[in-house]
């Protein structure tokens, strides 16, 4: 049996315990970067976001590899940032107003301190004084 061979059958072997198909296309390097994602999955806590990552990873090709491990990073920016965000906006002098229509816009939830972008009529958000002058300017809020 070929390296190649033995990879292939251990990639089934790990699939197998996994419970799931793995791809056993590849070189021989990328197959045994493979098998040890698929074994550090099993050594871990195999429920784990970071790990189906890490097999969905493993599935794909190597170029795809890259692309989702910076996809999963730019996931945790992007939370820090709504956070940071919320933190910045709630220290704001901000006006409560009751929207008259389907909004799309950058404000807080009134009783929540939680940013919405997509606001349907009867809702109350707080905005700056200033979006809150051309909303009830436009018809589409009013001051609570």
């Amino acid at each position: 049996m070929t390296e190649k061979e033995t990879l292939i059958a251990r990639l089934k072997e790990l699939g197998k315990m996994l419970g799931r198909d793995v791809n056993t296309s590849g070189t021989i390097q990328e197959l045994s970067m493979r098998i040890a994602e698929l074994e550090e999955e099993l050594d871990g806590d195999a429920g784990s976001v970071d790990g189906e990552n890490g097999e969905e990873n493993a599935s794909g090709s190597t170029g795809s590899t890259g692309s989702t491990g910076s996809t999963g990073s730019t996931d945790v920016d992007i939370a820090d940032a709504a956070k940071e965000k919320t933190k910045a906006t709630t220290t704001d002098d901000r006006v409560t107003v009751e929207t008259l229509a389907t909004l799309h816009i950058d404000a807080l939830h009134a009783t929540r301190n939680e940013p919405v972008s997509i606001v349907e009529p009867g809702v109350i958000i707080r905005v700056s004084k200033q979006d809150a002058d051309e909303l009830i300017a436009k018809g589409l809020a009013r001051e609570v």
